[in-house]
């Protein structure tokens, strides 16, 4: 394809064919935020905090995965996959601060990983023409911050579970947008 010669409409319709909004990551998401929830039941306190930690960096890599299984495209040789892949990668910059959070203040770890996460795909709603995204963005970190922060008692039990059901909401509009998806529009 020559991407050089297509606009930045062009690119983006592109891009939202190939990677399909790049739901399969939120997928993997939610298979993330249930199996917190799952854990939770059995495991509690700094090693509940520690699977958090450790688990993070599994979403990705599965998401990878399961985008294969359904042929859709994340690597995409559009170069807004190439921005895509740079937001994406912005959270192994707050991997040193869920550290911290984890050593000093652990049962703040799901409220952080729930905001941080949310704040990082943001820039998505503009490169998908995405109001799901959008709306994802803001419930994530508003359901974070209530019940990682203000109720905290819920961070390891309530939290995972109302994100897990968020994601899989958001995998739904996101199919649902990327369907409804005309070159020169917004979904």
């Amino acid at each position: 394809m020559r991407y050089q010669n297509m606009t930045l409409e062009e690119l983006k319709s592109d891009l939202i064919k190939d990677a399909h909004k790049g739901y399969p990551l939120f997928i993997a998401g939610a298979l993330y935020w249930a199996v917190m929830c799952i854990l939770g039941l059995f495991i509690e306190g700094k090693m509940l905090a520690l699977c958090y930690l450790l688990g993070i960096g599994g979403i990705f890599p599965l998401g990878v995965l399961i985008s294969r299984m359904l042929n859709i495209n994340l690597f995409s040789k559009n170069p807004l996959s190439a921005l895509g892949g740079i937001v994406g990668g912005i959270q192994a910059f707050f991997m040193p601060l869920w550290i911290v959070i984890y050593i000093e203040f652990y049962a703040l770890l799901p409220m952080a990983i729930g905001l941080l996460a949310a704040s990082h795909f943001l820039p998505y709603a503009w490169i998908y023409k995405s109001k799901t995204y959008l709306l994802f963005t803001i419930v994530m970190a508003i359901v974070s911050f209530i019940f990682g922060y203000i109720f905290n008692e819920m961070a390891f039990t309530v939290l995972p579970i109302l994100l897990s059901i968020i994601y899989v909401v958001n995998v739904g509009g996101l199919i649902a947008e990327t369907r409804k998806h005309k070159p020169g529009k917004v979904a």
